[in-house]
C-alpha cells in the first residue's frame, strides 16, 4: 500500500497537467476576444464622442474649415486624419424664402469633408447641387436647387423655417490588435458615428 500511493500522487499531477494543457489554448482565446471587444467598444467611444464635440461647436458659429482644425487637433488614437480616418459635415437648412424650390423644405445648405479614407455621407439629396469653397463651402443657390433637398431625415429632427441642424459624421479604420481571427464573431473594420445637433 506504501508503494501505491507514491504512484497515484504522480498520476494526479499528470492529470492536472494534460487537463491543464487542454484548456490553456481556450483560455488564451477567450482573453485575446475579449481584448478584441474591448478596443472595438473604445474605439466606438472616441469616435462617438469626437461626433458629438465637433456638432456642437460648429453649431456655435464656427466655420466648417475651423471645425476639421479642431478636430484635427482634438483627435487622439485611434482617430487619424491623415492616415485612418474622415470627417463629413453636413448643415441642414428648412428654406424661409416663400417663392422659392426649397421653401419649406429642409435642404443640405453647406457640406464639407476632411480625411484620408473613403465613405459617403448618410444624409441623402434628391440630387446633387454644388458647394462653395471655404472657409463656410455653403450650397449655390441653395433656395432653389430642389436636389439638395434631404430625403432621410430622422423624424424627431424639426426644426423651424430658417433654422440649422448641423451633423458630423466620422468614418474611422479600426485596427486588429490581436494574431487571431475573429471566430465567427462579425467585427467591424471601419466605425461609423453620426451626431446631430
Amino acid at each position: 500500500m506504501t508503494r501505491t500511493r507514491p504512484h497515484r500522487r504522480r498520476d494526479s499531477n499528470g492529470q492536472s497537467l494534460v487537463e491543464f494543457a487542454f484548456i490553456l489554448p481556450f483560455f488564451v482565446l477567450l482573453s485575446f476576444g475579449v481584448v478584441k471587444i474591448g478596443f472595438l467598444l473604445l474605439d466606438q467611444h472616441v469616435v462617438t464622442k469626437l461626433t458629438r464635440e465637433d456638432s456642437n461647436l460648429i453649431s456655435r458659429n464656427t466655420t466648417l474649415q475651423d471645425g476639421a482644425a479642431a478636430m484635427s487637433a482634438m483627435s487622439a488614437r485611434p482617430v487619424d486624419f491623415s492616415a485612418r480616418s474622415k470627417v463629413i459635415f453636413s448643415v441642414l437648412k428648412k428654406g424661409a424664402t416663400t417663392g422659392t424650390g426649397n421653401f419649406d423644405q429642409i435642404f443640405l445648405y453647406q457640406r464639407y469633408e476632411y480625411g484620408a479614407i473613403g465613405g459617403a455621407s448618410q444624409i441623402q439629396t434628391r440630387g446633387s447641387g454644388a458647394f462653395g469653397g471655404p472657409p463656410n463651402y455653403e450650397a449655390i443657390n441653395s433656395d432653389n436647387a430642389t436636389g439638395l433637398q434631404v430625403t432621410n431625415v430622422p423624424a424627431n429632427l424639426i426644426t423651424p423655417r430658417g433654422g440649422m441642424i448641423y451633423i458630423t459624421e466620422i468614418y474611422n479604420t479600426h485596427q486588429r490588435l490581436t494574431p487571431v481571427a475573429n471566430f465567427g464573431l462579425n467585427i467591424p473594420t471601419t466605425l461609423y458615428s453620426i451626431a446631430y445637433f
